[in-house]
């Protein structure tokens, strides 16, 4: 999993190495570290990190430890993980209006960041590949009934992309 977390230590030399250190010792893997200087509260700085961590044991290990070495947590979150999901929609899909198809898909927060439409004739049906944007499982659920209750009331037939397993 993919952690956020806001720290703040104090203004002196020899504390970000205390605070990192315990994220590695217990597995996890640095992505990013932002030390916010011209946020300076009193004698502590805020830093903003980004890890990876396979548990939430070892999660919570890292925070005990991050705490007994005097590290304050003001934030922490998991990140959520960007996707872009992929489906067909075959139908009459210009004449069923697909600004409101798109513009219901982009209601759910996701984004339609890609589309090819073909349509071979006015009165034929038309496809069009949509590639939208979600951040976690919770918003793709969300965009997949979406799609499915539009494909409903337009009498649209949807083919979703595989998802791999792992």
């Amino acid at each position: 999993m993919r952690i956020s977390l806001r720290i703040e230590l104090k203004d002196k030399p020899g504390q970000l190495i205390k605070a990192i250190e315990p994220i590695s010792k217990y597995g996890g893997n640095i992505v990013s570290i932002v030390h916010v200087r011209e946020e300076t509260r009193g004698e502590r700085v805020p830093v903003h990190l980004i890890f990876t961590i396979e548990d939430r044991k070892s999660l919570e290990k890292i925070l005990d430890e991050l705490e007994r070495r005097d590290v304050l947590i003001s934030k922490i979150g998991e990140e959520k993980k960007k996707e872009v999901i992929s489906m067909v929609l075959i139908g009459h899909i210009v004449d069923s209006d697909l600004k409101d198809t798109l513009d219901r898909i982009n209601s759910t927060g996701a984004k339609v960041v890609d589309l090819d439409l073909i349509m071979p004739h006015p009165e034929k049906e038309s496809s069009a590949k949509l590639g939208v944007e979600v951040y976690g499982e919770e918003q793709k659920e969300m965009v997949l009934k979406v799609v499915d209750e539009v494909a409903r009331e337009k009498d649209f037939l949807v083919i979703r992309a595989l998802e791999v397993l792992r």
